[in-house]
């Protein structure tokens, strides 16, 4: 009598998510919606590990919570049950209400910011040692730091853990925080400082366009067809020349080349430029 009592409320348990909640059928209206949930959550299983990942990362709405939010914009109540296709971190496949699957979603975003963060932060792991030889980039530390200010912004906590990996050898692990300061703040920091040390030879004898032009080429043509980093000598002239390379070619096969001209004020800024097309190279009679 005991064990019959047990078996009859688990029973009852288990039908009660379908017995007081409506599943979606075929011709309700939001049908469309509740399939595409169904169908895809966000979330795959890495192979390897059995490490739960998401499809998309980013700092814009998952795709499962602009979903949700349009069937609840609809006048849908989180009590809808809706048959799930595939497992998930907080469930198996079968029927769970929209409430259930919102929780799921939320993990999907915050995982998925957090995903977008490591995007940048490995890409500023892997360029530190190039901090070094001065082939570095900063745009992979600046936009590692603007990426966590945005997602902690959002409600992401400093403490969130990153899964722990092998990166070239070196171990990858720790708070979102933690790598922020070791890779991005710190390679950041060093970034400019060497570039501030770079630019100060330009700085020191170049203004206005033609300190623009030379911090973003740091190398440029002279009449007669030299090339130079020479700060001293790129104030001295007054006609500059940069040549670009294009990935189209002519209909013989050789490399279009643009020969852009710079000529400069006293003032050292741009008083005329222009810009001619080769087949090949451009002959040293175009630098002029």
């Amino acid at each position: 009598m005991k064990v019959s009592l047990i078996l009859g409320c688990v029973l009852i348990l288990t039908n009660v998510p379908t017995s007081h909640a409506q599943q979606f059928k075929w011709g309700d209206p939001n049908y469309k919606l509740a399939s595409e949930i169904a169908s895809d959550i966000g979330w795959y299983q890495i192979a390897a590990t059995k490490a739960w990942a998401v499809n998309e990362s980013g700092l814009k709405d998952a795709r499962c919570m602009i979903t949700l939010d349009n069937l609840r914009a609809a006048g849908v109540p989180d009590t809808r049950i809706v048959d799930v296709k595939y497992d998930a971190p907080e469930f198996k496949r079968g029927p769970h209400t929209l409430a259930e699957i919102r929780t799921s979603c939320v993990h999907v975003e915050t995982l998925g910011k957090i995903q977008y963060f490591e995007r940048w932060a490995k890409f500023a792991m892997k360029d530190t040692p190039n901090l070094n030889s001065g082939r570095y980039e900063v745009a992979y530390y600046r936009n590692c730091i603007q990426v966590y200010d945005e997602i902690v912004k959002a409600g992401i906590s400093p403490s969130e853990r990153v899964p722990d990996d092998v990166i070239g050898g070196a171990a990858w692990s720790g708070s979102i925080e933690e790598l922020r300061k070791k890779w991005c703040d710190f390679g950041f920091s060093t970034a400019n400082a060497k570039t501030a040390a770079s630019e100060a030879l330009y700085r020191k004898v170049l203004t206005s366009d033609k300190l623009k032009i030379a911090l973003t080429y740091q190398e440029v043509i002279l009449p007669g067809g030299a090339r130079t980093t020479d700060p001293s000598k790129m104030a001295a002239a007054s006609v500059w020349f940069e040549d670009f390379s294009p990935s189209n070619v002519c209909t013989d096969g050789r490399q279009i080349h643009n020969l852009r001209r710079y000529q400069f004020g006293s003032d050292q800024r741009i008083v005329k430029t222009t810009e001619q097309e080769y087949c090949g190279s451009a002959p040293l009679s175009a630098f002029h």
